[in-house]
């Protein structure tokens, strides 16, 4: 190979590295919560996996199907404290969704498309929470 072309492979790979770093997902906060969402690909998910200890409430979204499960997303997340108040109000951009919370009582909502599910849920400090919201294909 001739440096022009090392050169030009060097530069794609750095270009592509960026990207990728770049699309990692990162925590948001809104308001009193804290979150993230992400989990496409296995980078995703890794990081997902990892982060998801230090959060008390772990989302993972599911499509049951044949001839196997698939992950979900672009799911509707709403979270209301005890007082019916929103606390959060978002999208998740994967099947994996981590949120920080303020000790309480809560209700979640969570939604694909028209399809509607709830829970009721607690948040205790130091405690963590893994919920699986599953749908028909």
């Amino acid at each position: 190979m001739n440096k022009r072309t090392l050169l030009a492979l060097g530069a794609l790979l750095a270009a592509t590295l960026t990207v990728n770093a770049g699309a990692a997902p990162t925590a948001v906060t809104k308001g009193v919560a804290t979150y993230m969402s992400g989990g496409i690909g296995v980078d995703e998910s890794t990081l997902i996996q990892q982060e998801a200890k230090n959060y008390p409430l772990e989302l993972e979204f599911v499509i049951k199907a044949t001839p196997k499960d698939e992950y979900a997303a672009d799911i509707h997340v709403k979270i209301s404290d005890a007082s019916n108040n929103v606390v959060l109000d978002t999208v998740s951009n994967g099947p994996f969704f981590l949120a920080k919370l303020p000790a309480g009582s809560y209700h979640l909502a969570v939604a694909k498309k028209d399809q509607v599910k709830e829970r009721k849920i607690a948040i205790t400090p130091g405690s963590h929470q893994h919920i699986m919201f599953e749908w028909l294909e």
